[in-house]
């Protein structure tokens, strides 16, 4: 059985529902809110541009861990 690549990244994309106004008005008046995200890596959304490659992720849960 083949094991998983290891894996580097500095950009994500999440797409909200639940919450989604809250995080806006949040986000307006801070720079960030930490977060863990677990998921599933499914499938490449783009092309490689020499640089990276985006993927999709079936996200199975955001857990916020701080403020």
């Amino acid at each position: 059985m083949l094991k998983p690549p290891r894996i580097k990244s500095s950009y994500a994309i999440v797409d909200v529902t639940s919450g989604r106004l809250a995080l806006q008005r949040f986000l307006k008046s801070h720079a960030g809110v930490p977060v863990i995200i677990r998921g599933v890596l499914t499938d490449p959304f783009g092309g490689d541009d020499g640089v990276s490659i985006e993927f999709n992720m079936d996200v199975q849960s955001i857990q916020v861990v701080g403020p």
